[in-house]
């Protein structure tokens, strides 16, 4: 049940359920209430039917013809009892589920959007209404199994997805709720290329669908080839590029990349993953050349560290920290995490929970390779498995893994992605020989 007061005070988000109360305290009342006449009218009503007192000023106010703020909550519990329910409580819940029911039947066998209904469904996505959110998700698979690319265009270049009114985790299961669909429509390249003729259709895809488990061949093999025809954020890219070589395990290939990255540099306003990308770049190119670790990144890394609010610190980690632990740098990655500096975004939501494994997994892999049983093991206890969207399931799954194979553990869990990325194969391999 929805609850829309509390301690006698209305909660936010109620507008649209006083709305409906006011048309069904009309339609049951059997006339419009415009005039201060209609609401003595309405006050001699309920108490003659309810034995309860509302003054005809306080309906003067909910009915707008007064200046005045909404009721109190035990007001609106009488006036949802003189339209037939126990209180504003249960009629909220029936405006909710109505809309429900409405919006589905509205929807179910629907191909036509004109324009005003497609912007007023995105509006309501927007302000996060939750049945608008389902309603898009459907109109996206008919689209996107069904449908030519470039009627995709129709939904997806539009300004709502890039005026800053939705949030990353939005778009995030936006794209991978679709993640299946995607793959199989854009795993050919021309499809691809007719998808990146459109800027923001291409954003909403595959920025936001970046996805590890088709980096190597396939949807984002594609697209990371199509965005070398023009290359729109450098940091995003040569970053992409990187990743894909490591996960491969051509590691040659990762050279150019990382030293255009690198040559681009950051700016202020860079997200905190394209910041991460920049650090990549200079671990490999470190690396590559003399296959050690440069203490001044360390020291850089940190100073970056302390610019971003903590919330951001996961973000800048997600990327750079799992390949350098991975790689055998794990003393770096202890320092680094155990500063001070860094911390942990706790938060539930599914996307944070994304971010915050990924950093998690290079603290498990470096205290694995440090052999700290005790510590890994409550580490992996806190990963939270059920968050991990397809865009990173599988890589995360994959270092898992290797920590596990670094501790000493013999599972079959994860094996298959394990061996879906040579490059994290090659890096595990390089470790225990060593060892």
């Amino acid at each position: 049940m929805y609850r829309t007061y509390v301690c006698g005070m209305l909660a936010k988000g109620t507008e649209v359920n006083l709305d409906a109360l006011r048309l069904e305290i009309q339609r049951r009342f059997g006339r419009p209430i415009r005039t201060k006449t209609d609401c003595q009218h309405l006050e001699e009503r309920l108490y003659e039917e309810l034995g309860s007192m509302v003054s005809y000023n306080t309906l003067r106010r909910f009915f707008g013809l007064i200046p005045g703020g909404n009721p109190r909550g035990a007001v609106l519990d009488i006036l949802s009892s003189y339209c037939g329910f126990a209180t504003f409580s249960d009629f909220t819940f029936d405006v909710h589920r109505f809309q429900f029911y409405y919006d589905w039947t509205q929807t179910i066998d629907r191909d036509h959007w004109p324009e005003q209904d497609r912007d007023a469904l995105l509006a309501r996505i927007a302000k996060e209404d939750f049945n608008a959110q389902t309603i898009f998700l459907w109109v996206l698979f008919k689209l996107t199994t069904q449908a030519p690319v470039t009627d995709w265009f129709y939904w997806l270049d539009h300004p709502v997805w890039d005026d800053g009114e939705l949030t990353k985790a939005q778009l995030v299961f936006f794209s991978n709720s679709m993640a299946d669909e995607f793959r199989t429509r854009l795993a050919h390249k021309n499809e691809m290329e007719t998808l990146f003729s459109n800027p923001r259709a291409f954003r909403f895809i595959c920025h936001f669908f970046a996805d590890y488990e088709t980096i190597q061949h396939g949807y984002m093999a594609n697209a990371i080839d199509v965005m070398a025809q023009r290359i729109d954020v450098p940091l995003y890219y040569h970053g992409l590029r990187i990743m894909q070589h490591f996960l491969s395990g051509n590691w040659d290939a990762i050279k150019p990349h990382a030293f255009a990255a690198v040559q681009h540099g950051t700016h202020d306003g860079d997200y905190p993953i394209l910041l991460g990308r920049y650090f990549c770049a200079r671990f490999w190119i470190h690396y590559l050349d003399f296959g050690t670790w440069d203490p001044q990144l360390t020291r850089d890394y940190l100073d970056c560290v302390q610019r971003l609010g903590p919330h951001f610190h996961c973000l800048l980690g997600m990327e750079f920290l799992p390949v350098v632990s991975i790689m055998g740098f794990h003393a770096p990655v202890l320092q680094i995490m155990k500063s001070g500096a860094f911390e942990f975004d706790h938060r539930s939501t599914w996307s944070a929970a994304v971010d915050s494994d990924l950093s998690r997994l290079a603290l498990m892999l470096a205290e694995a390779q440090q052999g700290n049983v005790q510590v890994y093991l409550g580490l992996r206890s806190q990963l939270q498995t059920d968050f991990w969207y397809k865009a990173y399931r599988r890589y995360l799954q994959a270092l898992c893994y290797a920590s596990d194979l670094f501790v000493g553990i013999q599972s079959s869990e994860y094996t298959e992605s394990y061996h879906h990325f040579p490059g994290i194969q090659k890096a595990v391999s390089l470790r225990t020989n060593k060892q």
